[in-house]
């Protein structure tokens, strides 16, 4: 082999996977579809305050889980008996991590749910009560993860 086969070879092997990304990017091909959060993602930083929600505490700052319970709703006190286990479930990183229960009543604009709300106030996720608690601490870990605030 000559070096100027060489010197192609190597140029080619190092542009080849730059032309790949290039054609999944403009082509659309081979991106995935799904995400990877099991809650509803809230855009558009709203803040807990302005839904109703608890913010959290200047002094201490932390990532806050909210369980909001509506009397009638089966799914939220079922949670509301396993919240200290899901608390401890977080692991190591628990202690950057605060939890409130709000009961809502039928004049309150809230709906049942359980949300993640970030240290800085901004309700990042909301999941549905009856949904399961390991894909919740999935989501959480993932945030605390990425997460260098709180």
């Amino acid at each position: 082999m000559t070096a100027r086969q060489t010197f192609w070879l190597i140029w080619g092997i190092a542009l080849l996977p730059v032309v790949i990304a290039m054609v999944m990017y403009f082509g659309k091909i081979g991106i995935p579809e799904g995400r990877t959060h099991h809650g509803e993602l809230l855009g558009g930083g709203v803040q807990a305050a302005n839904m109703g929600l608890p913010s959290p505490d200047t002094e201490d700052p932390k990532w806050q889980i909210v369980l909001t319970s509506r009397p009638d709703c089966a799914p939220c006190q079922e949670f509301s008996q396993n919240f200290e286990n899901f608390h401890t479930a977080i692991g190591r990183e628990r202690n950057r991590v605060s939890t409130a229960r709000l009961d809502v009543t039928e004049a309150d604009a809230l709906e049942s749910g359980i949300w993640i709300i970030d240290p800085l106030g901004n309700v990042v996720l909301k999941f549905d009560p009856a949904i399961n608690p390991t894909l919740i601490l999935d989501d959480l870990k993932k945030l605390l993860k990425l997460s260098k605030v709180g």
